[in-house]
């Protein structure tokens, strides 16, 4: 623990036993882990005794902001350094390892976007689409060791992906992404239908997106509704029904 939380290196470390026992066993290994250290609040007592060092910026902020930034900063450090960790571990071994590292939100840095404004971040929901969208967008990673690159011909899987030129996707064409880099992209019709829409509307968030050919849009026109409305159906069985 760092203070009160559950530390990145200490998920790692479990991590590492799970996969070590499925392998002896023989057993294929899914993990979905969510760690939570650095999960707001970024306040000077996060970490109890632990005084965090102050993270340099290049433009000066308010007392508040700052200790918000240091705090954050801290733990992003901790996270980098247990991916790091995780990629090395997986490098050591012969069996196929893919992994996907993600963030589900971007961080909670003060009311009003606070910390955001004052270092110049357009953020915020507005009439104008970009913004609104980097305000929900978090960094993602789609990571093979050798073992994997070799059987998957990752390289042509990840061409095959048809995804835009910045990379960006909504989170939940995740998973299917990985079916699909993983050559079981038509296993499940649901999951072939995500793949098929992410190829369409790539971005998508509370009517705000953008489509495949790139353009932005703060209500869908018809052509992307219906692409919506289908996936909205398709939920609603699944969940009832499945």
């Amino acid at each position: 623990r760092k203070g009160s939380w559950v530390t990145d290196a200490a998920v790692l470390e479990v991590m590492e036993e799970e996969f070590r026992a499925a392998v002896e066993a023989g057993k294929p290994y899914f993990n979905y882990t969510v760690t939570i250290q650095n999960h707001m609040s970024y306040t000077a007592q996060k970490y109890g005794d632990y005084q965090v060092p102050q993270v340099k910026l290049k433009k000066e902020v308010s007392p508040t902001a700052q200790t918000m930034l240091s705090v954050y900063a801290e733990g992003a450090r901790d996270a980098d350094a247990m991916l790091g960790e995780l990629t090395e571990f997986y490098s050591q071994t012969d069996e196929p390892v893919l992994l996907v590292f993600f963030g589900d939100h971007l961080p909670q840095l003060g009311d009003g976007y606070l910390c955001y404004e004052e270092l110049g971040i357009d953020l915020g929901e507005g009439d104008e689409a970009a913004a609104t969208l980097r305000t929900y967008e978090t960094p993602y990673l789609i990571w093979v060791n050798r073992a994997a690159a070799d059987l998957l011909d990752f390289q042509n899987a990840k061409e095959a992906l048809d995804l835009p030129e910045d990379r960006t996707v909504n989170a939940n064409y995740l998973g299917a992404m990985v079916l699909e880099l993983t050559g079981r992209g038509g296993e499940d019709p649901f999951f072939s239908y995500l793949n098929e829409m992410r190829r369409e509307l790539p971005i998508l968030h509370n009517g705000t997106g953008r489509t495949g050919a790139g353009e932005y849009f703060t209500e869908p026109p018809e052509d992307v509704f219906g692409i919506i409305r289908k996936l909205r159906f398709w939920e609603y069985y699944k969940l009832k029904y499945q």
